[in-house]
């Protein structure tokens, strides 16, 4: 083992140049060994070894014959630097160290960078034996593109793996502060972040970019095989997956207040992509934020900030819309149970089975169930959207403005009493109800 003393730098073999071996110095010199000439390119460096400096060549040389001016070391190999420098104990030694190859890394006189290095600069020495590190990297850590190894490795040793100076994630953290705070203070942190930060990122640099190992969503679908299976054979799958920025649209892969890594309030989260016209043709869905905004009654769900109370198949599922349930794509649906599942998770299934009725629905002429009426037909049952919009509207019930028929969107023209109301759409002339006092629409 080697040590380090001397102000961090090791005490290299020495090896003797600059001169002709067999040149003598004249009879009576009484000079240094750098004095005369002879060896002085020696000293020549950014930095020297102190016995150079000082002129003190017996500290590493012998004489072996006076008369032939040769000399021999005070020692061999990496014991002649432990004539000075302190013992390097670790768990793990950088083999040179552990070899006694100082001069792997050090020249014993002097160096062409700080700490008598070889090289100019630290990355320059380390590349001598690791140049495959940097191999076909688009993208680098800012160490490893400031040519600071040492800022995550020790070059001599460590109680860590891979001479490392702390293990993971306590190494990434002292400069990734704002993760550190994340570790600390959010109440859902992504496990990888809390072991190991290369499960995700690759340290020297990668051909992603903030190092990634590979392209979200491939990188998180190789944990999350789950929703990777989801997102492969979904009938319908969320258009977040395959947009700009993946699964960080949605999650934020590091730490969050919300459950499930959400980067925002769910809701929040949601208007954040739906707060404008999204798709083409059929596939098209409204700008929420804009309904929301001009239509003051809202769905429960809505009122609850919990928009996955419908929409809960988040990344794929099949359904249209990410639809948590069975609900009706047509206008037109002949009335079952099961084809409004999505609906009757909340709302009694009863409202819509009786033609008569003085208590399931408030939408009755006396007890005439005018649900059943519009809805439990074997031919053209209306579905809920031909007279409700299902997020938000002017009117209480969720009573739609307008229902979209084709090209065409078809005006309901409610108008609510205190028993009932009246509607006036554009596919019946205007009839009236009232819960109380029924009332007797003539054709």
């Amino acid at each position: 083992m080697i040590s380090a003393g001397m102000g961090g730098a090791l005490l290299l073999i020495a090896v003797w140049v600059g001169a002709d071996p067999n040149t003598k110095p004249p009879p009576g010199y009484a000079g240094g060994c750098t004095d005369g000439g002879c060896h002085a390119s020696v000293k020549q460096g950014i930095s020297v070894h102190n016995p150079v400096a000082e002129g003190s060549c017996d500290a590493c040389h012998e004489t072996d014959d006076e008369a032939k001016h040769t000399f021999t070391y005070v020692a061999e190999g990496g014991e002649l630097c432990l004539e000075c420098h302190d013992e390097f104990e670790g768990k793990t030694v950088h083999s040179p160290v552990e070899a006694g190859e100082c001069t792997t890394c050090h020249s014993p006189h002097a160096g062409k960078g700080q700490h008598l290095l070889i090289e100019t600069s630290v990355a320059d020495v380390c590349a001598e034996c690791h140049e495959e590190v940097l191999d076909d990297l688009d993208f680098l850590h800012g160490p490893v593109a400031a040519g600071a190894c040492t800022a995550c490795h020790s070059p001599h040793v460590s109680e860590h793996g891979k001479l490392l100076l702390a293990t993971e994630p306590d190494l990434c953290v002292k400069c990734h502060a704002g993760i550190a705070e994340r570790l600390t203070k959010k109440k859902t942190v992504h496990p990888p972040v809390k072991t190991g930060c290369t499960e995700c990122h690759q340290p020297h640099g990668a051909a992603n970019k903030m190092m990634l190992s590979a392209e979200p969503p491939d990188l998180c679908l190789d944990c999350h095989d789950t929703i990777a299976e989801l997102a492969e054979d979904a009938s319908v799958k969320h258009a977040a997956l395959d947009a700009d920025g993946t699964c960080a649209n949605c999650h934020d892969p590091h730490g969050s207040d919300e459950a499930k890594l959400l980067a925002k309030k769910p809701m929040d989260l949601c208007l954040g992509c739906h707060n404008k016209e999204l798709g083409e043709g059929k596939e098209k869905t409204a700008n929420i934020t804009k309904l929301l905004a001009e239509n003051k009654n809202h769905h429960g769900p809505i009122l609850d900030k919990d928009c996955t109370s419908c929409h809960a198949a988040q990344h794929g599922g099949e359904h249209a819309n990410l639809l948590s349930g069975k609900y009706p794509t047509s206008f037109y649906a002949a009335f079952d149970e099961d084809l409004y599942a999505l609906c009757f998770d909340c709302h009694d299934v009863e409202m819509f089975e009786e033609a008569q009725t003085d208590e399931a629905t408030g939408f009755r002429n006396g007890e005439r169930n005018l649900h059943y009426l519009h809805v439990n037909r074997a031919k053209k049952g209306r579905t809920c959207r031909a007279c409700h919009n299902v997020h938000g509207s002017k009117t209480e019930k969720l009573i739609t403005d307008g229902a979209p028929f084709g090209e065409w969107l078809i005006p309901i023209n409610f108008v609510q009493t205190a028993g009932g109301g009246s509607c006036q759409p554009g596919c019946h002339r205007q009839y009236r109800y009232d819960r109380e006092s029924p009332v007797t629409n003539l054709r």
